[in-house]
């Protein structure tokens, strides 16, 4: 039960990281643009 929970806060760290990072580098992109 606790792994299970673990993994799941781990898979959800992740995507997070992730869409924060596809967002900044958006954001890094489009502000050079303008």
């Amino acid at each position: 039960m606790r792994r299970l929970f673990a993994n799941r806060l781990a898979l959800a760290t992740g995507i997070v990281v992730v869409l924060a990072s596809i967002l900044f580098a958006l954001w890094r992109v489009g502000g050079s643009a303008s």
